[in-house]
């Protein structure tokens, strides 16, 4: 009975062996078919994928070999163009230089002739001042000329009056006449003296 028992046991542990076996295959089975099913799934939606993506990756594709293109044909068109931008580079400064000179020059030549019209200008005024002096010394000789012998036929003229009119006076029997206010008499006083 011991080893029947035994027996029993022994079955029943390698029934349960074999049941867990079996339960552990059935499961890797299942793990198996998910996760070829999730394979497929994920081939499939990697294929749709790439299908989507495969104009957008030669579009790409093209749109980086243009720019590399473009790349290479602006450097080819810069080391094309470096001389002659060089070369209009010198030429610029060669000109503006060259127009500094100018204008140093043209700077110079104004200055001159700028010293040469003031020089002028005094030369000028000089002569202008030196004639209005001899027309103002020649009016106030003329003044002098003119007047002084006026003065005297005035002075000479009043005396004779005096003395014909005192003759007169003497020989008839006229009262005087009344003398002359004072600012006249000094007035006349002035045209009398000589």
């Amino acid at each position: 009975m011991a080893n029947a028992n035994l027996e029993i046991l022994l079955i029943v542990f390698i029934g349960i062996v074999a049941f867990s076996l079996l339960l552990q295959a059935g499961v890797l089975l299942g793990i198996l078919l998910t996760v070829r099913k999730a394979v497929n799934t994920g081939k499939e939606e990697a294929d749709e994928l790439l299908t989507k993506l495969k104009p957008m990756i030669d579009s790409g594709s093209q749109l980086i070999h243009t720019g590399n293109d473009l790349v290479a044909s602006t450097k080819t068109l810069i080391n094309n163009l470096q001389p002659q931008i060089q070369s209009t580079v010198a030429e610029l400064a060669n000109m503006a230089h060259d127009i500094h000179v100018q204008a140093n020059e043209l700077q110079a030549s104004v200055d001159e002739v700028a010293h040469r019209a003031r020089h002028q200008v005094d030369r000028v005024d000089n002569m202008a001042t030196s004639v209005l002096n001899g027309v103002d010394r020649f009016g106030t000789f003329l003044n002098e000329a003119v007047h002084m012998p006026l003065r005297q036929v005035n002075g000479i003229m009043a005396a004779t009056r005096a003395v014909v009119d005192a003759l007169r006076s003497s020989s008839s029997a006229r009262p005087r006449p009344r003398p002359a206010p004072q600012s006249m008499r000094i007035a006349e006083d002035k045209d009398l003296f000589v």
